[in-house]
């Protein structure tokens, strides 16, 4: 009987968990085989559960009015742009309770798998919980861990394990997951298995790139780095967009749909408070990027210094067929207000289609670029500025999925480990491996791919500092969609430096998330012993972690 009354509070927590996603999250006809399948408690089912929670919380922690887009320049916003200069970070943050609540379930299911003796799928789970769990601890520093979700069995207030010990058990947990996927003899139902359609190899694939990641992410702070990398350097590693860590919106339902289509964000002002960084967009243009017209929209009445241009129409047509009109709109100094704008400094990017927000942009968001008519720009308008493109305004597209981790990723770590001499492989091999699938993962053709790899401006150059800067520049690009990832990147490495770009010059960036503030309150001695270790001690988005110290 206490057996069953586990199971039928575990059912209640999974229920609960899994219709906070509404009807289902990425699969229209799970719903139909719901009922059984949570009664069941079966394996698949909570595979898809945890596939489809995990995949959406790091889809809308990469492209969002979350605060990591807005660092690591990738966003600015048009409208109440505080996170262009990092306010955000400035209050309390409850990310790790909401990774936590995916925790919880994925907990839940390790123990339900294991008391089941299924092998794979207990080892399939617990890739995700040491994904949740490395995020989280490299948002805050140390964290509860050891005694995190105990609270059936009594520990109501879980203490903070040291950050440094936290990744040594989270590698442990991924060696026992590779050993138990490998040794697991059931099949793992390829129509739950929304990721890899069962297939086993990829997940190890996964578990050990996910070993790199962390890898790389302690390396600074570990004498063995070395002797790691080169150990997981000749495991079997995501390596192309076939191997890529993501699940397809369908776009058929709010819960299913990419979270800045029509659907998630009716008012199309959603998207259009969202700008793309001047930053990005002229690394991207200076280096011929074919992601450039994939990405953003063309400006809808771009500045020209040609007077005989004025008022020309432009027509435009983006890989993925959708069309946009620009207008050129000629530097008239004779008219009051523009001649204003010239002499404030304020026309930037002139003579191009394509321009984004400058870095750290303050309230003064309609003049961006010398938007001058800002009257007629609407609510959240500049005429001025690029628009991210229609492709992002879509519920579901081929490009548009909810990524954990992708090929691209794993490239650029090897031949970060291989500049550095960490591990002995070929960096430009890893580099361009890199390029190249963080291209295709786009639709770019394979005869762009070599047009840009071959202009000496992408080649890779002799010495290490210029080819580690390379790498992050490439790496950056590709967590395009993946922001948390590449904040911890750019705050590990310092690369690419980005740091005083635009207004950002006056303003310190952050380097962590402040503990909830129900820590606080409800679990003050782990939170004074958590901030005890960091440097300065105290809870601020200044002060440095283990990883960073």
């Amino acid at each position: 009987m206490k057996s069953l009354m586990n199971k039928i509070l575990i059912v209640f927590v999974f229920v609960g968990l899994t219709l906070s996603c509404s009807k289902d999250a990425l699969r229209e006809y799970d719903t139909l085989q719901q009922l059984n399948a949570v009664e069941s408690l079966n394996d698949p089912f909570l595979l898809s559960s945890i596939l489809k929670q995990t995949s959406v919380y790091y889809a809308k922690q990469g492209f969002s009015t979350t605060a990591f887009p807005g660092a690591v320049q990738y966003i600015e916003k048009n409208y109440q742009g505080g996170d262009n200069y990092y306010s955000s970070f400035k209050q309390p943050s409850t990310n790790m309770y909401d990774a936590m609540t995916i925790i919880g379930l994925i907990d839940s299911s390790i123990k339900l798998a294991t008391e089941r003796g299924s092998k794979s799928y207990t080892g399939v789970f617990t890739v995700f919980r040491v994904m949740l769990f490395e995020y989280v601890t490299a948002c805050y520093g140390d964290v509860y861990y050891t005694e995190a979700l105990k609270g059936r069995e009594g520990t109501l207030y879980p203490k903070y394990d040291k950050q440094s010990d936290i990744y040594k058990g989270l590698l442990a947990e991924l060696d026992q997951a590779a050993t138990l996927i490998q040794s697991g003899t059931e099949t793992i139902d390829p129509t739950y298995d929304l990721m890899y359609g069962g297939d086993k190899t990829k997940w190890l694939k996964l578990c050990n790139s996910l070993k790199l990641r962390l890898v790389m992410r302690e390396s600074s702070k570990i004498s063995d780095a070395g002797t790691k990398l080169t150990a997981i350097a000749a495991s079997s590693l995501l390596s192309t967009v076939s191997d890529n860590a993501k699940i397809q919106f369908t776009g058929t339902t709010t819960d299913n749909s990419w979270q800045m289509g029509a659907l998630n964000t009716p008012d199309i002002g959603g998207l259009d408070r969202m700008r793309p960084s001047k930053t990005l967009v002229d690394m991207m243009v200076d280096l011929n990027d074919p992601r450039v017209q994939i990405w953003f929209a063309p400006i809808e009445n771009p500045w020209t210094t040609d007077q005989a241009k004025n008022g020309t129409k432009v027509t435009t047509t983006d890989p993925n067929g959708y069309s946009y009109t620009s207008t050129w709109e000629y530097i008239d100094v004779t008219n009051a207000s523009i001649k204003a704008q010239v002499d404030a400094g304020n026309i930037l990017d002139k003579d191009k289609l394509y321009a984004g927000y400058i870095a750290g942009m303050p309230g003064d968001w309609k003049n961006g670029n010398g938007n001058w008519n800002v009257a007629s720009s609407g609510a959240y308008g500049n005429y001025k500025v690029s628009r991210f493109s229609t492709l992002f305004r879509q519920n579901a597209h081929k490009y548009l999925q909810a990524t954990v981790m992708n090929a691209d990723e794993v490239q650029f770590n090897l031949a970060e480990a291989a500049a550095k001499g960490l591990i002995s492989g070929n960096v430009n091999t890893y580099y361009t491996a890199g390029i190249t699938a963080a291209l295709q993962r786009w639709g770019v053709s394979d005869a762009a791919i070599t047009a840009y790899l071959a202009q000496d401006k992408v080649k890779l150059p002799t010495d290490k500092a210029g080819q580690l800067q390379k790498i992050a520049t490439q790496k950056w690009l590709g967590l395009f969609c993946n922001a948390p990832e590449a904040y911890f990147d750019i705050r590990r490495t310092g690369l690419p430096n980005i740091f005083s770009n635009g207004y950002l010059s006056n303003y310190q960036f952050p380097v962590r998330l402040r503990y909830p503030s129900n820590e606080l309150g409800q679990n003050l001695d782990a939170y004074n012993l958590g901030i005890s270790t960091l440097t300065p001690a105290e809870d601020t988005q200044f002060a440095k972690m283990w990883l960073l110290q």
